[in-house]
């Protein structure tokens, strides 16, 4: 038992030895979570919340632990920190050997979790809408799993939609999507990845693509993050009355808008442009937006907007599909 008991002690020291010096002269120990729009994160082992501190209240910071650093003007760095003098830290990295650079350079900090299975978060939203008009019955739901590493990027997402109403026909809607991006610098990344996607308002009983290219990023800040991408696609669809299913190429661009820390507001957006290399003439366009706030304890209430076009859509079908969607969520990490 006194085995268990120091053991435990030793695991709970460890998770609590980082240091931050503020400028009234106080020490904190404990651990550093991160630094989000101005407001450092701590836990600490003398009071059952984190504090939150005014970042400009710091006057030096030391973490046991290997971050990832923005710094002023988006630029990316992974190490270790630690303050010698006040108002200055110093980073050691792998790649660039050693940065001292002025805390107030520093706009964001996320420490790297130790364990591979910590590095993961999710989410996981329900929507449902009744009428009584025509019996009008609408759900949807969707799924996602995302993972944060040094290099990597993961991304696996699922989203549903199923609408029914007497006397019309249902009205269906999948897609999901498995993306991963590695870090080549604090600018450039390469990006990979897969998606399905069907609806019956345009007749497409399947569109499976793969994906990938080089990309980097306009924009990266504690608020924000903004990426453009290019490369190459490849689709195998089948859309409703075929036999077979049609093979095509294309040429893909993709920009990315991602903001946060505004109070409780996020807000996700992307669009995808697809000028076909094997159709002469085809044109597709996916457009995302998503607009999160959030609630206590890890809830959340989501409003959703996605838009296809494809300018040689089937006869039968249409060449435009929209849905817009809100719910209820929850997060976990």
């Amino acid at each position: 038992m006194m085995a268990l008991l120091l053991g435990l002690a030793t695991v709970s020291t460890r998770a609590q030895n980082d240091t931050l010096r503020l400028k009234n002269g106080n020490v904190l120990h404990g651990e550093i979570k991160g630094l989000v729009t101005g407001v450092l994160t701590m836990e600490t082992p003398y009071s059952d919340d984190d504090f939150t501190i005014d970042y400009e209240e710091v006057s030096g910071l030391s973490l046991e632990r290997q971050s990832i650093v923005i710094l002023a003007g988006g630029r990316r760095v992974v190490g270790n920190l630690r303050s010698a003098a006040d108002g200055e830290v110093t980073i050691r990295t792998e790649e660039e050997g050693t940065l001292t650079v002025a805390l107030e350079e520093l706009t964001s900090l996320q420490q790297v979790k130790r364990r591979f299975l910590n590095r993961f978060d999710g989410y996981i939203d329900l929507g449902f809408n009744l009428t009584k008009a025509n019996n009008n019955r609408q759900f949807t739901s969707s799924i996602g799993i995302h993972y944060r590493g040094v290099k990597w990027i993961g991304d696996f997402d699922v989203s549903t939609l199923r609408s029914e109403r007497d006397e019309v026909a249902k009205v269906e809607r999948n897609s999901g999507t498995l993306a991963l991006t590695y870090l080549l610098s604090d600018k450039w990344y390469v990006l990979a990845s897969t998606a399905f996607l069907s609806n019956t308002e345009q007749q497409l009983d399947g569109r499976w693509s793969l994906r990938a290219g080089p990309g980097r990023f306009l924009a990266i800040s504690n608020r924000l993050v903004w990426g453009l991408g290019a490369g190459i696609n490849y689709n195998v669809e089948n859309f409703a009355g075929q036999e077979f299913d049609i093979e095509s190429t294309e040429a893909f661009v993709t920009t990315n808008f991602n903001m946060h820390g505004f109070g409780d507001f996020s807000l996700n957006t992307r669009l995808d442009f697809y000028p076909s290399l094997s159709e002469s003439g085809r044109i597709r366009a996916d457009y995302l937006l998503d607009v999160q706030y959030d609630l206590p304890w890890d809830f959340y209430v989501k409003t959703g907007f996605q838009f296809n076009y494809d300018n040689q859509a089937i006869v039968e079908g249409s060449q435009f599909d929209y849905i817009l969607t809100s719910g209820f969520g929850w997060s976990f990490d």
